[in-house]
């Protein structure tokens, strides 16, 4: 910051510094050129050869006339300076400066100078002048400032895929590189922990593994009229099980966005095959009707698939009787929402539903099972397409998500 500082001041000095010379030579005549200076040349000069003064002025144009000397009322003390070969100088409001000087006999010489004083307009030019250029020229210096602060803005409220902010490019000269090197120290900083994080994740999901893989097998091993409690274990283990794959799944999703293949999807028929492959297990409690429509949207079809199978394992955990697929296209946008009838989602909730391990009701969820990692797989791939998810309130009371595709046709 000292070197910005340092830096403005700098310019801003010379830039005054320069502008003043350089108008004032452009605007205002210099004083060795001035009328007033020639005359006092030609009386010097008249005085040193003992020329004739009036000649001297006539062959420079200055204008002069004779008077008698005692047509002015001079004090005593300036009539002295005039009989002593003294000039005497006065000024006056209308005719500006004049010049008296004893001649021949009684003959007084009466040199007008002119105003010395520059004029109004030349005043109000050079301030005009000197503002504005000083206001270009300070304008020059920011520019480049403003630049690279744009870039640096730019490249903070950029978040990436996985996390980080994007990387500035601002060189080494800018008088804001200092920050741009400490946010992108930052940068790498934060890489490191999301990056240590995701491993540590991991590798504890993996972790995970193998103790629940004995405990399977160890509760496989019991006799098959078990009772109540190993039961309850077995019911334990897979939901640790499932657990353990959603935050594999979750950290995959973070860690980088995945290679996407493109195809144009009929909506329709998606859910029927999603349905088809819920319907012996999560759904075989619940109605599940899907609103036909022969939309087509631009997707990934694993993902597309991956992110309505999460919305309907969702919605069969707190649905009462009735879940409903609806299709709504517009021009701009494909709409696929997913209700239910259950006891839906607050509005002060709705939010932050979609974040990881958000839990509404920690003792709800625990009876209806899921890790809070559903939706933010949802949000994430509803990312990856360029759309947007939510929830709102459902026709039949419960929650309403919806998932808005760009429409590409």
């Amino acid at each position: 910051m000292a070197k910005l500082f340092i830096s403005l001041y700098a310019f801003i000095t010379l830039a005054l510094v320069g502008l003043s010379a350089g108008l004032e030579s452009l605007f205002f005549e210099p004083e060795s050129h001035s009328q007033s200076a020639v005359v006092r040349q030609l009386l010097s000069s008249a005085k040193q050869h003992n020329s004739d003064l009036e000649l001297l002025l006539q062959d420079a144009n200055i204008p002069y006339r004779l008077l008698n000397l005692h047509d002015i009322a001079w004090p005593a003390s300036s009539l002295q300076q005039l009989q002593n070969a003294e000039t005497i100088n006065l000024f006056d409001p209308q005719l500006g400066e004049q010049l008296y000087l004893l001649s021949e006999g009684e003959q007084l010489l009466e040199v007008s100078l002119g105003d010395n004083q520059p004029a109004q307009s030349a005043f109000i030019l050079y301030r005009s002048a000197f503002f504005i250029l000083l206001g270009a020229l300070i304008a020059l210096w920011i520019w480049p400032l403003w630049r690279d602060l744009e870039a640096l803005k730019k490249s903070v409220a950029t978040v990436m895929p996985d996390g980080n902010i994007s990387e500035n490019h601002i060189t080494k000269s800018s008088l804001v590189a200092p920050i741009a090197t400490s946010l992108n120290n930052m940068r790498s900083q934060i890489a490191n922990l999301i990056q240590t994080q995701r491993e540590l994740s991991g590798a504890v999901a993996h972790e995970f593994r193998t103790p629940l893989a004995r405990l399977k097998f160890a509760l496989g091993m019991q006799e098959p009229n078990q009772n109540e409690f190993v039961q309850n274990m077995q019911q334990d283990v897979l939901e640790l099980e499932k657990l353990v794959q959603e935050m594999l799944d979750f950290s995959a999703a973070e860690a980088h966005m995945p290679a996407l293949h493109f195809s144009e999807l009929p909506i329709s028929e998606l859910c029927q095959s999603i349905k088809l492959k819920l319907k012996d297990s999560h759904l075989s409690r619940v109605q599940l009707d899907i609103q036909q429509s022969t939309a087509f949207l631009l997707g990934d079809g694993h993902f597309v698939e991956r992110a309505i199978e999460n919305l309907l394992l969702n919605a069969s955990r707190y649905a009462k009787t009735h879940i409903l697929i609806s299709i709504e296209t517009s021009v701009n946008f494909i709409d696929v929402h997913v209700e239910d009838d259950g006891i839906g989602i607050k509005a002060e909730w709705r939010d932050k539903i979609f974040q990881p391990f958000f839990r509404p009701d920690e003792g709800r969820d625990r009876l209806q099972g899921g890790a809070g990692l559903g939706l933010s797989i949802v949000r994430r791939v509803m990312q990856w397409h360029q759309g947007q998810c939510w929830v709102s309130q459902s026709q039949f009371g419960g929650a309403k998500f919806t998932l808005r595709f760009p429409n590409h046709a």
